[in-house]
């Protein structure tokens, strides 16, 4: 088990390594002098696109439990990274988390005993991680916001409940849909965004599962949580809520007196207008048409 560790290790780090060589040969070429080492545009679109399509069929298959073409697909992702140039589309962070993610979706294929739970997770982990450095603008992972959001809603009801239990289930499902986003978080966005996240998560689970923790406590590391996820998903703010008017018992008496000041105003609108047309005169003479203006 220990070599089998090691070797996962090391081909996670052989991975990387060749990310990084293709990521940085482009920048090294041009310092060089050697203008025609760098991709065009065009062409790093196709074999950016080409990869997607592969990692989509590898997605497909994986979530069919295809045991033939699955390995296959895997083989040819791999292939299709030699002259892909990630340059401009993610950091270094995103590189290791791109090669991270291939490798463990590798690790997923070679075991012996197939689980379709662990194929479902990984397929899906790379197929947004890629989706993400093709599609930067419209990724799939923005979707994941609102199965985030109802796990954190849920850890918040339960909270105010009093059901500790509860809210511990809601946490790991967050804690789970969390896991399968988080490579495509860390290829889109920076990267203190998303330790912002992770060292929230890593605190919550702590006292999540401490039922000595104080409410006050769940209380406030909630609402951090709600803000660093809207801030890691772009969502600036907090959505519009409207509240009924607080501090009265009688509903009907603040009814009343708002119609009475809105009568009122009308009323007193009404009669303004009527004193302006009292003091109307005629402007043309007695020989002029009024209506010469006309047409």
């Amino acid at each position: 088990m220990k070599i089998l560790a090691l070797n996962r290790r090391l081909l996670l780090l052989l991975c990387c390594l060749l990310l990084l060589a293709v990521w940085l040969s482009p920048a090294i070429a041009h310092a060089e002098g050697n203008n025609t080492a760098l991709p065009k545009g065009n062409e790093r679109e196709q074999k950016l696109a080409q990869f997607e399509q592969i990692t989509e069929k590898l997605y497909r298959d994986m979530q069919d439990i295809n045991l033939t073409d699955a390995p296959k697909q895997m083989e040819l992702l791999i292939d299709s990274l030699e002259g892909l140039s990630f340059q401009g589309l993610t950091s270094v962070e995103g590189i290791h988390a791109l090669a991270e993610v291939i490798m463990d979706t590798r690790g997923t294929l070679a075991e012996v005993n197939v689980d379709p739970e662990a194929w479902a997770r990984s397929s899906a982990k790379l197929r947004l991680a890629v989706n993400s450095l093709a599609h930067q603008d419209k990724a799939l992972w923005v979707q994941y916001y609102k199965v985030l959001a109802d796990d954190l809603a849920g850890m918040t009801k339960s909270r105010a409940e009093g059901k500790r239990t509860v809210l511990r289930e809601y946490f790991l499902s967050l804690q789970s849909h969390y896991d399968i986003v988080r490579p495509a978080l860390i290829i889109s966005r920076q990267p203190s965004e998303v330790n912002k996240f992770d060292s929230w998560l890593s605190y919550m689970g702590q006292i999540s599962k401490d039922n000595s923790a104080d409410d006050a406590s769940l209380s406030r590391s909630l609402e951090q949580g709600e803000a660093a996820l809207k801030e890691l998903f772009g969502r600036k703010g907090a959505d519009p809520v409207f509240l009924p008017i607080a501090g009265y018992r009688n509903p009907w008496s603040w009814t009343l007196l708002i119609g009475g000041w809105i009568l009122l105003a009308l009323v007193y609108t009404g009669l303004r207008k009527y004193q302006a047309y009292q003091n109307v005169e005629s402007v043309h003479g007695p020989s002029e048409r009024a209506d010469r203006f006309r047409f």
